[in-house]
């Protein structure tokens, strides 16, 4: 599990908390300190296979636009600066 702070410019691998199972949602997490301006927050997987969870513009690539299953682009938030945090979608 990769993240990133910076709306996918630079990565880091995170922590796993197990279990860790095949095929299962698994908790993660990361030191990161927040300096209160807004921030989009992305999480990226990668299977056994070395398959790296894709961003949406190379999911509609593959899939096209009106496909609505397995949607398993990266996920983003949009952190505010009142520290509410919104799920968004980036290109």
């Amino acid at each position: 599990m990769d993240v990133s702070v910076d709306g996918g410019r630079n990565w880091k691998r995170a922590r796993l908390q197990g279990p860790v199972l095949d095929k299962c949602l698994t908790r993660f997490d990361l030191d990161w300190v927040w300096d209160g301006k807004p921030a989009i927050v992305q999480s990226r997987a990668t299977d056994e296979t070395g398959y790296v969870q894709p961003t949406y513009r190379q999911l509609r690539g593959v899939r096209g636009s009106r496909s609505i299953y397995h949607n398993n682009a990266i996920q983003s938030w949009l952190v505010e600066e009142s520290g509410e945090v919104k799920n968004v979608q980036l290109g």
